[in-house]
């Protein structure tokens, strides 16, 4: 089998492969072999009809099949071999069967090429958590808002189920520290996701937005049905989000691309904790300022 491969416009490949005599022999063996199994055609009974017999009713629909088989298992073969990272469906053109020999063209998208400047030493500043006075006094406003506003500190500890203001508040110290610690690391993960950004440079598979743009518009449709909005007021919500929905699909394709391209280079498992893995690394390798 024969494989030329050319990079065509955009994140797009052609594939030029020719099957030769022999491949497409034996599968026109194979077709008719099918056919006469399955053929009524009278004087013979199944399974027992003569090849040429059978040539002359159903050479076309055994074409047919020879090609749609071959262009199937020799496009699969093809971009193995040629080690093209497919993302879509192939659009095949120019499909010849001349002389037992079967051409064709095959486009399709692929994964782009992804060089990424540095990864490694990423400058990052982690900012000190502190819980201030203030957090804790504005947080106990929140809650006695929902609350009688005259509720005192004592009673609203104990109503919460703890035994004395103290535990209470040390508690609450915990928890808003926390809270303020996975903030800053959401911050963190943002910088760095900025700079890998800025660090690479490609254009991201139409293919792989387009279907990130339905993920999200899915998801927000089903977000406010649960919320309960009505379904006129969700399809004219849906119309202001569509400019947004492509420009965070457009940057979240970037980013899993790129992250795969770390964990690539990095010979990390592809798996559902990739992303974390990566993330990680690259703390990890960052250089703290």
């Amino acid at each position: 089998m024969k494989v030329t491969a050319k990079k065509s416009k955009e994140n797009k490949i052609i594939l030029d492969i020719e099957v030769p005599k022999d491949i497409v022999s034996k599968k026109f063996d194979v077709v008719y072999e099918q056919i006469n199994k399955e053929a009524k055609i009278p004087g013979f009974r199944p399974g027992k009809v003569p090849r040429q017999v059978l040539e002359a009713h159903h050479a076309k629909f055994a074409r047919e099949e020879v090609i749609k088989h071959l262009i199937s298992e020799s496009y699969s073969d093809s971009i193995k071999k040629e080690n093209v990272d497919a993302i879509d469906v192939p659009e095949i053109s120019e499909v010849k069967l001349e002389s037992d020999i079967l051409s064709y063209k095959a486009e399709v998208e692929v994964k782009p090429e992804i060089n990424i400047k540095h990864y490694k030493g990423l400058k990052l500043k982690k900012n000190e958590v502190k819980i201030e006075a203030s957090d804790i006094d504005e947080y106990l406003k929140q809650v006695k808002q929902a609350r009688p506003k005259d509720l005192t500190d004592e009673k609203l500890a104990k109503g919460l189920g703890y035994k004395t203001k103290e535990e209470f508040m040390d508690c609450l110290s915990k928890q808003l520290h926390l809270k303020k610690e996975n903030e800053e690391r959401a911050r963190l993960e943002r910088e760095l996701i900025d700079q890998l950004l800025k660090n690479s440079s490609f254009a991201a598979p139409k293919t792989l937005i387009e279907k990130r743009i339905h993920e999200l518009e899915h998801q927000a449709e089903h977000q406010m049905a649960n919320y309960g909005v009505p379904e006129d007021k969700i399809k004219e919500r849906m119309k202001e989000f569509e400019g947004k929905f492509k420009t965070e699909a457009e940057e979240q394709v970037k980013i899993f691309l790129i992250l795969e391209e770390i964990a690539k280079l990095e010979k990390l498992e592809r798996d559902d904790q990739m992303v974390n893995r990566v993330i990680e690394l690259v703390f990890a390798e960052a250089e703290w300022v």
